[in-house]
């Protein structure tokens, strides 16, 4: 995975999972490890279709949806596959022979952060393609559906409980595509529409109340 989408991953973090909406070019690169000049490419693209505003000190995103839309076409799932092959396991009985600290993504991610049945076939998940290859072996001549992507420093940082990030979960599912996959991008919306919808009415609602506090006479 290239370097930009962490940068790209590491807003998403911060808007979706901390609702926190401006922040410094600064910040993102110590954050993700990546060069300056790296975080400002990412950042002037995002300005260039308004998805965020630059300020003095930093910038801030002004419509998160773009910048997510952005990175689900900009990644190349298939090109992170690096190791595939097929289990005659349920799902679920998939994911509980893992090597310990894979992070679950795409289908099985989804369930295991909103919940919900198990109605999906493929496991997709970031982890030691050579334990996971021990463990469940090859099948020739089977369909694959078991899928290990290639995993990064930062994507372990900005994980927690056995599952990556809910902008890791929509793009990798929105690259998956078809009918179960557009089920699962749904219910993600869902999930996704609220934080940043609170967070700036709770942000224009502070900045109303230090305008009011500066200009009533003590």
């Amino acid at each position: 995975m290239k370097k930009t989408e962490w940068v790209l991953r590491e807003i998403l973090y911060r808007v979706y999972e901390e609702n926190e909406f401006f922040m410094s070019q600064k910040g993102l690169a110590e954050a993700c490890g990546t060069s300056l000049d790296t975080v400002n490419r990412v950042v002037g693209r995002l300005e260039s279709f308004r998805a965020l505003e630059k300020r003095p000190f930093g910038f801030r995103v002004l419509e998160p949806r773009k910048v997510l839309t952005y990175w689900a076409a900009l990644r190349e799932l298939r090109g992170e596959v690096v190791y595939s092959t097929y289990s005659p396991d349920s799902p679920s009985e998939v994911e509980e022979r893992l090597p310990e600290g894979s992070l679950l993504t795409a289908f099985s991610g989804v369930r295991r952060r909103l919940g919900g049945a198990e109605d999906y076939e493929e496991v997709y998940v970031y982890s030691d393609p050579a334990e996971v290859r021990r463990r469940f072996g090859e099948r020739e001549g089977m369909e694959p559906n078991l899928f290990v992507l290639r995993e990064d420093p930062h994507l372990r940082r900005r994980s927690r409980e056995g599952v990556v990030p809910l902008a890791q979960l929509y793009v990798d599912l929105w690259q998956i595509g078809g009918n179960p996959a557009n089920r699962y991008l749904l219910r993600l919306e869902r999930k996704m529409e609220l934080r940043p919808a609170e967070a700036f009415k709770e942000l224009v609602r502070a900045v109303q109340r230090n305008s009011q506090e500066m200009v009533t006479p003590g």
